[in-house]
């Protein structure tokens, strides 16, 4: 925006001096002037220049991890595991799909409170369900809990 008016400015005032133009007489004052005109264009150029955006933000180093545990501990390990007799297949106008039946998994494992990103509503050939999708609760951590 500050471009555009800058360079609107810039070309009016060039235009406006060329219409009075007069022969070519070097006064003193006029070679004070003309310095003063320069100095007015490099003013105007840094401030177009200042105003670009393609500055590339300074990359911060990330800090130094020195205890880095890639398992939970026990305890949270076990609290993030879906009861593997909730995964259904159900029958839906696309086809079948895999997915845990939240009343299942409320009536197997009461505690557990899964994510609502991962709650879905699918109609299937048996009416409306409300189900958990796999691979949702998978990329929120939680994971099928063996027999």
């Amino acid at each position: 925006m500050t471009k555009k008016i800058i360079a609107s400015v810039l070309a009016a005032t060039i235009a406006m001096t060329s219409v009075g133009a007069t022969p070519a007489i070097a006064k003193p004052s006029e070679g004070v002037r003309i310095l003063q005109g320069l100095a007015a264009l490099y003013v105007i150029s840094r401030v177009i220049e200042g105003n670009k955006d393609d500055r590339r933000p300074a990359m911060t180093p990330n800090p130094r991890q020195d205890h880095v545990t890639r398992n939970p501990p026990r305890q949270r390990r076990h609290m993030l595991n879906v009861p593997s007799q909730c995964l259904k297949t159900f029958n839906t106008r696309r086809g079948e799909t895999q997915a845990y039946g939240s009343r299942c998994v409320k009536n197997n494992a009461p505690r557990l409170s899964l994510p609502q990103d991962c709650k879905r509503r699918i109609s299937t050939d048996r009416g409306r369900r409300i189900v958990y999708g796999r691979h949702c609760l998978r990329q929120h951590g939680y994971s099928v809990a063996r027999r």
